[in-house]
């Protein structure tokens, strides 16, 4: 038996010998400065002889092809505790909510691709750039 821990409970999953992980969160974040966050945390599993870089590289392409307005604003090797990756910054308009800005960090942990997306109003870059650099910073990684 594997426990499966999330907000509302924890599943008792009988029988299971292993489990990946491959849910993806969304967290709407009110900071102390008013700012409005959208955290989103997902995973993949990540293919056999892919490379993070062209992970991500084709990611910036499709939303080049994709994206109203898309700006990219660098991508960047980075190196936060316990996690290697690909930094990205980049924005866009979203029909609805008007012009977004995303800091990415993208990485490879056991198999698996994860990536930390912090999206705000394009107004609000430099402290969502801030909050996601401090949130990152403190990041802890379950061994």
């Amino acid at each position: 038996m594997i426990p499966y821990y999330l907000n509302e409970a924890m599943l008792a999953l009988p029988g299971v010998r292993n489990i990946v992980d491959l849910s993806r969160q969304h967290l709407e974040i009110q900071t102390e400065e008013g700012v409005a966050i959208d955290l989103i945390i997902g995973r993949r599993r990540a293919q056999e002889g892919e490379t993070l870089q062209k992970v991500v590289e084709a990611t910036l392409a499709d939303r080049k092809r994709t994206l109203r307005g898309f700006e990219l604003g660098g991508v960047t090797p980075r190196e936060y505790p316990g996690v290697v990756g690909i930094e990205v910054t980049l924005s866009f308009v979203d029909q609805q909510r008007g012009p977004r800005f995303y800091h990415e960090l993208h990485c490879l942990l056991e198999g698996t691709q994860l990536g930390f997306h912090a999206i705000s109003a394009l107004g609000d870059a430099q402290a969502c750039d801030t909050w996601m650099r401090a949130m990152l910073g403190g990041l802890k990684l379950r061994s």
